[in-house]
């Protein structure tokens, strides 16, 4: 098999822009010049947040929630020359060692005896993320006694747990050398729990790593894995996910450096999934329930009504989390015409001698999720500003038309103290309107009207279609959202409603009046 075909099918029109660029799809390796053929120093997988889950008393795993997927992932892993997989947390849902070894047998699958069938070996980089790491909470749902609970928790005994699943010694911070290229490993902690934006499951790894990373070629890159995201990298300074600084303060010594992290599950469509300043930041995405807007939702205080993780704010402690909902996400009566989508994503990374190629793919439907991204070596820090400078903005096809229409919709939500409110009927707006599919992806769009005095209505809705791939059919499917009409200002004549993409560039706006 010819490991080259991805890469080399895109290098054909490769244009770097300042150390960040992305390529896009032409013909196939064999009209190119051999310079753009060449075999990748070292290939190797990524994704996080598998979250595989135990039903039943343990006895299956619960539906949805298996490793069909992930079987498929390592397959396409294993089929295009990986020499390694890395797992940057979160395999066990409820933190059970079942749980866990569900994920092994998966591994072992397609990887028996740690090996592809052409013989070459494929190391395993996993790490545990908060899931994995606090069963004796989470894993009350599978396992009601707690002698039993006990024995099947990760977080009892994870060094046993992973010998059991594994067969290797468990240490909270570990290296492993893949064909000459350091991964260091960081493990979230047993016992810690999640708040989402001050993540300190691996406050160690500095200590751990310092000196061994001191001693890395600065011309090589080394490659740093945590289920959290490094503070102020991917998604900018009010992301969900993020830790406490520790790993930013210590990568940042090694410009060298490219980091993995999950655990915020945003989409690999949204363009600021990769950061490059004092080093690289990559974020993972997700193999499993995506959260799309836990990162733009974070910074307004409106809007977000088909979102799937808007219950955050930074400086918001989990006590605090039912006002902010209240305040923040006052009931909604967006329907279901949005649900959640089943989008699984993960990435297959190329290191060259002058570049790091990370192609990024969507498992369920098998597509590209897009261009690949390019990392220059050396490379040069690339601001998401200047970014934003050089990226077209997604737009509306031509012709489009936005509807405008009445209708009575009933409300749901949650009161101050986290309670459900009961579900009543409201008067609405039902806007429908086609996808923007043309130019840039489509990351949500902005609704707004103004009323007498000004007074302006601003909201946001999450792009569903702008997560999938470009072919597939969900891409361009039309957008139905449903607004409560008490939330609009008096005296309103227009609505209108704009594209944007994820660094926040605007296509041109589509209107209608009232209804």
């Amino acid at each position: 098999m010819n490991t080259q075909t991805t890469v080399g099918r895109e290098l054909s029109r490769r244009s770097f822009i300042g150390g960040l660029a992305s390529l896009g799809a032409a013909a196939g390796c064999s009209s190119l010049p051999c310079a753009a053929c060449e075999s990748p120093l070292v290939r190797f997988g990524v994704v996080s947040d598998v979250h595989v889950r135990l039903a039943n008393g343990g006895r299956t795993l619960a539906a949805g929630y298996d490793t069909e997927t992930l079987e498929k992932t390592f397959a396409y892993f294993r089929d295009h020359g990986a020499d390694a997989v890395v797992i940057a947390g979160d395999m066990a849902d409820s933190g059970l060692v079942g749980e866990l070894k569900a994920v092994a047998d998966a591994w072992y699958k397609v990887f028996p005896g740690d090996r592809a069938p052409d013989g070459r070996k494929v190391e395993r980089v996993f790490v545990f993320g908060n899931h994995d790491s606090f069963g004796l909470k989470n894993g009350q749902k599978v396992f009601k006694d707690a002698a039993v609970l006990r024995r099947e928790a990760i977080e009892a005994d994870p060094a046993r747990a992973w010998d059991f699943c594994f067969h290797e010694e468990w240490k909270p911070y570990f290296v492993k050398n893949v064909k000459g290229f350091d991964f260091f490993c960081s493990h979230w902690q047993p016992g810690i729990w999640c708040n989402g934006i001050a993540e300190t499951g691996s406050v160690g790894c500095a200590d751990a790593f310092r000196e061994a990373m001191a001693r890395c070629d600065p011309a090589k890159p080394f490659f740093y894995v945590q289920h959290s995201h490094p503070r102020d990298t991917v998604y900018g300074k009010n992301a969900w996910g993020v830790d406490d600084g520790t790993a930013t303060k210590l990568l940042s010594a090694f410009p060298q450096a490219v980091s993995f992290s999950g655990h915020s599950h945003e989409p690999l469509t949204n363009e600021k999934s990769i950061w490059h300043g004092a080093f690289t930041s990559v974020a993972t995405g997700s193999l499993r329930y995506l959260s799309a807007n836990a990162v733009w939702s974070l910074t307004r205080t409106s809007g977000y009504e088909n979102g799937m993780c808007n219950y955050y704010l930074p400086g918001v402690t989990r006590a605090d989390r039912p006002k902010y909902i209240s305040k923040y996400d006052a009931p909604k009566v967006m329907p279901s015409e949005l649900p959640r989508p089943d989008i699984r994503v993960g990435q297959l990374v190329s290191v060259y001698d002058d570049r790091v190629v990370f192609e990024r793919r969507e498992f369920v439907s098998g597509m590209s999720l897009g261009d690949d991204w390019v990392v220059e070596r050396p490379a040069s820090p690339r601001s998401y500003s200047s970014r934003a400078a050089a990226a077209v903005p997604a737009e509306f096809p031509a012709g489009s038309r936005l509807k405008v229409e009445r209708t009575v919709a009933k409300t749901r939500g949650m009161d101050k103290k986290g309670v459900k409110i009961p579900r009543q009927k409201t008067q609405a707006l039902r806007l429908s309107f086609p996808a923007a599919t043309v130019g840039g992806q489509v990351a949500e769009y902005e609704v707004t009207a103004v009323g007498t005095g000004g007074r302006k209505y601003d909201t946001r809705i999450c792009a569903v279609g702008g997560l999938y791939p470009r072919r597939h059919a969900n891409f361009a499917k039309d957008v139905v959202a449903t607004l409560r009409l008490d939330t609009l200002p008096a005296g309103v004549g227009e609505i209108s409603v704009v594209p944007l993409d994820s660094f926040g560039n605007a296509g041109k706006a589509i209107s209608a009046a009232m209804a």
